[in-house]
């Protein structure tokens, strides 16, 4: 008999409907609730983004109207960003408009959206039109007008009114909502025009150059960064190779999840540079931002703060910017990388022979073997009464430093008395940061099985658990 995961609980979520129905059912109303507000979710395939969805399916399932009507009206969550923090005025950034399905719902109800933006204390006035499911955007100055464009830091209110319709172009409005969004902001710079605005904003993201190494890493010297990083690479690429790129992003962009909204709590200037065939990048955070109701402000840092280097086949590197000499010179398959591991013992389940029906909690550790760090590893987890059929599945994305492990925890039944707990760690997946694809050097390690009173399990159980699932276990 399959098993059927009967409760999961992740960071002390609970994904049961306990008897009370109050208390879970509200986390989930409120879980949805803030989606519509903020249109803040991960992916629906792991951790809290799938506990939503999996406590959508079943409270549709059992026939909540309630929650229903609000998963609809969430589950294409309207979200405003501007593209990059910092930029020039002959680059400028852009209005991005997010309408993709965030949730999957039997009923779906599309709408078409009315956008508007209040710039910087002004009015609100009609910048957008969209629709649910399809992207869209403009550039800044389109959206806004002239004024969005002159030097100096900008903030953005956003609003929309979204009409929900039935899914025929010629049918009537069903109802129609208004939704304030999250506030936005931007910074631009123009070396030609407001020198005092200007320089506060370029130096978002040139201000790293001129710091003095030694205020970066203080086993470095004295010179300017920019001299510095000059010197480490004129011996170590072609003279033909363009001189270092310095950019602004969100400083989370370095280690988030592949086609995650970043967090934009942290500015970033980032230099890429090209060296022995590489591609590098050196991220260094020079503003904070407070994002709350009422507005937003940039805090901008002192003193620039080095966040990380990232190579080509090589992990990222967020503790000393002194050692980039040494990884360029290191052979490839030398530089420091991350090796995650699962082994049988790393799969604890408490109580240890828990009784028919009865609700156990499973602890998975996964480590880090490796000299690099690792960031956002995914972590699978199938568990089952019958090997031979499908059994439930919870997935997790974590970060692991290097020589470090992280844990991830979950509740679970198994009505026969016994089962089997699958857990493979991929730290090479479509979670991964897109230019941090480093292989795992040891993959034959990363999958292990825990095995629930094995006292209790047919002939041959445990062998044919390892000749199906192709992993070690216990």
């Amino acid at each position: 008999m399959a098993l059927a995961i009967a409760v999961v609980y992740v960071s002390g979520q609970s994904l049961a409907w306990a008897q009370t129905a109050d208390s879970p059912r509200a986390r989930l109303v409120q879980a949805l609730e803030a989606l519509i507000a903020t249109g803040s979710s991960g992916h629906t395939t792991h951790d809290d983004g799938e506990w939503l969805q999996l406590a959508v399916t079943d409270s549709i399932r059992r026939g909540d109207r309630e929650i229903e009507r609000l998963a609809v009206r969430a589950a294409a969550p309207l979200r405003a960003r501007i593209t990059r923090p910092v930029s020039p005025t002959h680059d400028l950034p852009a209005l991005d408009i997010d309408t993709g399905n965030v949730l999957s719902v039997p009923r779906p109800i599309n709408y078409r959206a009315q956008v508007f933006g209040a710039l910087d204390g002004g009015e609100f006035i009609p910048i957008h039109e969209a629709r649910s499911g399809v992207g869209s955007g403009a550039r800044i100055d389109r959206a806004l007008g002239p004024a969005a464009v002159l030097p100096g830091f900008h903030t953005l209110r956003v609003k929309a009114r979204l009409t929900f319709s039935a899914n025929q172009p010629d049918r009537d409005a069903l109802w129609t909502e208004t939704r304030e969004l999250p506030p936005l902001f931007y910074a631009i710079y123009d070396i030609a025009g407001q020198p005092q605005a200007t320089a506060e904003m370029r130096a978002l993201v040139y201000g790293p150059a001129a710091v003095s190494a030694r205020t970066l890493d203080p086993s470095l010297g004295d010179e300017p960064f920019a001299v510095w990083l000059t010197s480490v690479l004129s011996a170590r690429r072609n003279e033909a190779v363009p001189g270092p790129d310095w950019v602004s992003q969100f400083c989370s962009e370095r280690t988030a999840e592949a086609g995650a909204a970043p967090d934009r709590t942290a500015i970033c200037a980032v230099v890429y540079f090209q060296a022995v065939s590489r591609i590098g990048q050196i991220w260094f955070r020079t503003a904070n931002v407070q994002i709350k109701e009422d507005g937003v402000r940039l805090d901008p840092l002192a003193v620039p703060r080095f966040e990380g280097f990232v190579l080509g086949e090589s992990a990222p590197e967020s503790q000393r910017l002194s050692t980039l000499p040494s990884v360029l010179d290191t052979d490839p398959a030398l530089r420091p990388i991350g090796d995650v591991s699962i082994s049988p013992d790393d799969i604890r389940v408490v109580p240890t022979n828990p009784a028919a029906g009865q609700p156990l909690t499973v602890a998975i550790t996964a480590r880090n073997r490796g000299t690099g760090d690792l960031f956002k590893v995914a972590i699978h987890v199938a568990l089952a009464t019958n090997p031979t059929e499908k059994g439930g599945s919870r997935q997790f994305v974590v970060d692991i430093p290097a020589n470090g492990s992280a844990e991830v925890t979950l509740q679970s039944v198994f009505p026969s008395g016994y089962g089997v707990i699958v857990v493979q760690a991929m730290q090479l997946s479509e979670h991964a940061p897109f230019e941090n694809w480093t292989p795992d050097p040891t993959p034959e390690d990363a999958c292990a099985f825990r095995v629930v009173n094995p006292q209790l399990t047919p002939p041959r159980y445990i062998e044919s658990v390892g000749a199906d699932s192709g992993c070690r276990g216990k």
